[in-house]
């Protein structure tokens, strides 16, 4: 085997010529991974920051989620709806039904949906949620939705007869 080395700037060049066998090439592939160094590091990108990012973004530390404490929390306010609701003196209550049929009782202050909604009214006709949602740029926005009371359509009596 001829080898031939020249240096050009600081790059090394090594040429070969003649033939090599797969057990020659592997041994010199092997050698030369040795003497770069090329697998003893690895580079882990755990606690450094993004380097295409500017130094000045400072990007808000995201808390792990929690756990939904209450059913009501494991559902998006579109799966719920408003069945019933009971206007007192005291304190108005409110029936939500989830997509699964079951019924929950709640009052002013109820926390409610997976955004982390909060109850702030109960009127005659709806139920207002008050959610947090983060923006593109990382700001926690409030954002009021409403439960819209659900009034099921009367069925004439013919069609009703006609269904069973």
């Amino acid at each position: 085997m001829n080898t031939k080395r020249g240096r050009v700037g600081s790059l090394t060049i090594a040429c070969i010529w003649g033939t090599l066998s797969f057990a020659e090439v592997d041994l010199f592939l092997v050698h030369a991974q040795e003497e770069n160094g090329e697998d003893t590091y690895h580079y882990d990108p755990a606690g450094k920051r993004d380097p295409f990012l500017s130094p000045f973004y400072h990007q808000a530390e995201q808390a792990a989620p929690e756990e939904a404490k209450t059913p009501l929390q494991r559902f998006d306010l579109g799966q719920l709806k408003l069945v019933g609701v009971i206007l007192e003196d005291k304190e108005p209550k409110a029936l939500i039904e989830d997509s699964g049929g079951l019924g929950y009782i709640v009052t002013r202050g109820t926390p409610i949906g997976s955004k982390g909604g909060i109850i702030k009214a109960i009127e005659s006709k709806r139920v207002v949620v008050e959610e947090y949602e983060t923006d593109f740029y990382g700001k926690r926005q409030v954002q009021e939705r409403e439960l819209l009371l659900f009034v099921a359509s009367p069925v004439p009596e013919g069609e009703a007869k006609k269904a069973r």
